[in-house]
């Protein structure tokens, strides 16, 4: 276990996720970095919309010079999950968001992680971004602050090295 001196901890309530998640999008003001299983932006889907105000927030921060970098499970065998990810990164590619699918080998099916990383802050927990997930599943979550982070965005980038962009038509 890496022991961390210079790092705070929180939890966040199940339902503090979206308009927490969405706060610390639009305030950030370096990077923003996000790795999800599932990123379900389907307007079918997206019952509550909340989905679409995350992605729109992204693509807004993307506009204004920041580093916006997605990275989503490659290898699925749920076709239905394939399909929402699949929508989400064309979407994303649409407004010029970089998107990767965390492809390694194919032992594995690549990153089941959910985070967010806004700056020098972390939201890690259990949410996919669907509606599911924002309105109906019991979720949990952590804010990260300090070299906990460090080690995170470390992460990040590796998984941003070895993954692929959309599949070819």
């Amino acid at each position: 276990m890496i022991p961390f001196t210079q790092t705070e901890i929180a939890p966040l309530a199940d339902r503090a996720y979206f308009d927490f998640v969405l706060g610390s999008i639009e305030r950030a003001t370096h990077h923003i970095w996000v790795s999800l299983f599932i990123y379900d932006i389907r307007p079918s889907r997206d019952i509550g919309g909340k989905v679409l105000a995350l992605t729109t927030a992204l693509i807004d921060k993307k506009l204004h010079g920041l580093d916006v970098r997605v990275l989503l499970a490659g290898h699925l065998n749920t076709a239905d999950i394939a399909a929402a990810n699949l929508a989400s990164g064309l979407y994303l590619k649409e407004f010029g968001v970089p998107h990767r699918r965390s492809v390694h080998d194919n032992t594995q099916l690549g990153s089941h992680a959910k985070y967010v990383i806004c700056d020098e802050m972390a939201i890690v927990g259990s949410q996919n971004w669907t509606d599911d997930g924002f309105r109906l599943n019991i979720e949990d979550a952590i804010v990260l602050k300090g070299d906990a982070v460090f080690l995170l965005e470390s992460e990040f980038l590796r998984q941003w090295e070895l993954g692929k962009g959309l599949p070819k038509p």
